[in-house]
């Protein structure tokens, strides 16, 4: 009867301090906020990792591979290297070591902020099982060329057409392949060191060079070849430009989290076709409005851009007032909250995943985009908005490309004998009406 209580309503998490309610889809196991340390931790990646390779038993589990005859084409070996336990003899630098990791629980950290697919144990270990092993036995790999067809671990991570590929979240990674992307400098200086001064080496694709170097290369080493620009900008996931301040939401103070929030309401603003002087009223999220049979004229409502606000998404126990565990740390988010206040007082909210929140920045530096009148990733944030255009459907703003250099807004008033009236009145660029 309690738990019922509880779970409805009717009795507050507070009168129970010795009942705890935990969702078991509502947790993170690709890393937790720490507000005391300010950065994502990722203990139980570097946990389950251990495990994998063995735990405590890993440096006896591995040493026969260390004198096997078929280590050199060995992709378990290969992948050891990196991966595996500090005590192999011929390991990886340190550097690559962990850039490699890092780089693997950023993707990982990625799958989980789409918000497409809950991340379980299960899957995880079942993903990084398939990354760091592959499908063969050590018995494959003492063949001729049985361990040529088993690609290298970067391509198990992202290339969709490795062999055996299944579950979610390889699935997921194969949309953040960094080979989805390009950059001109990094492509031709992977294919010089591939080819070698004779120009005759490695056979791999460009693909496949792309996804090691997003592994191995450090940002030096990125910034020396494309000329000082940003890493994540030349050599990330695809479409994760953005993805550090999607991340880092909840660690955000008020004056970065107030700037990311006009930033993305300047992508809203973008999506419909307005004019340019409705664009320059920066104090303001133009919201538009089709109407029911086609016109020359655009429609519009405005709404005050300090009526929206933006918040993390609060994971792990929200029955008992959304509180962190015992040590501060909160449970790492899926979704970023961008929330309008009305005018009585009561709250919209739009909860927006990383790719939304991706395209919504990219739109406010000026990118384009096609036709998303069929793209599920807006449906969600058409039907937020929707709901804003009828808060106050007594006003709005209108232009009409006959007379360009104006833009004028039309409300209804009451006159003195009752009736209503149209108002017509123009609008400035910038502040208040003219």
């Amino acid at each position: 009867g309690i738990l019922l209580r509880l779970l409805d309503g009717s009795e507050g998490w507070r009168q129970h301090p010795n009942i705890r309610f935990h969702h078991l889809n509502r947790r993170s196991r690709v890393g937790k906020v720490s507000p005391a340390d300010h950065r994502i931790t990722t203990e139980f990646l570097e946990r389950l990792l251990q495990g994998l390779y063995g735990g405590e038993d890993a440096e006896r589990t591995w040493e026969p591979c260390t004198t096997c005859t078929a280590r050199e084409r060995c992709k378990v070996y290969e992948t050891a290297r990196v991966f595996g336990p500090g005590s192999l003899p011929n390991k990886a630098s340190d550097e690559v070591r962990g850039r490699a990791r890092d780089r693997l629980f950023e993707a990982l950290q990625a799958v989980h902020l789409r918000g497409e697919t809950h991340l379980t144990v299960r899957e995880l270990r079942s993903a990084l099982s398939y990354i760091l092993f592959g499908t063969r036995y050590c018995e494959d790999y003492h063949g001729d060329s049985s361990g040529e067809a088993e690609p290298s671990y970067w391509d198990r991570a992202f290339d969709p057409e490795s062999p055996r590929r299944q579950g979610e979240v390889l699935r997921e990674l194969v949309q953040l392949d960094p080979a989805l992307e390009a950059h001109p400098k990094i492509d031709r200086r992977l294919i010089q060191e591939a080819l070698g001064p004779s120009g005759v080496g490695d056979a791999r694709t460009l693909a496949s060079l792309r996804r090691r170097a997003f592994f191995e290369w450090n940002d030096k080493r990125i910034r020396e070849t494309a000329r000082g620009e940003l890493p994540k900008k030349c050599l990330g996931l695809a479409r994760g430009r953005n993805l550090d301040r999607f991340r880092e939401l909840p660690l955000l103070d008020d004056d970065d989290r107030s700037r990311l929030c006009h930033d993305l309401c300047r992508g809203i603003a973008r999506i419909g076709d307005f004019p340019a002087m409705a664009l320059d009223r920066s104090d303001v999220v133009p919201l538009r409005i089709t109407p029911r049979t086609p016109t020359e004229t655009s429609f519009w409502t405005e709404k005050p851009i300090d009526r929206f606000r933006l918040e993390a998404e609060r994971l792990g126990v929200p029955a008992n007032n959304g509180e962190p565990d015992g040590n501060g740390d909160r449970e790492l988010h899926r979704a970023a909250l961008l929330i309008y206040r009305y005018d009585d007082g009561r709250e919209e909210k739009l909860a927006m995943g990383a790719e939304l929140f991706h395209r919504l920045l990219r739109l406010g530096s000026g990118y384009q985009l096609g036709d998303i009148s069929t793209d599920d990733t807006f449906a969600r944030l058409s039907i937020f908005l929707q709901r804003l255009v009828q808060e106050n459907d007594r006003e709005l703003m209108a232009w009409n490309p006959i007379r360009d250099e104006a833009v004028h807004r039309l409300s209804i008033r009451m006159s003195d004998d009752h009736r209503q009236e149209l108002v017509i009145q123009p609008v400035g660029g910038e502040g208040d009406d003219s």
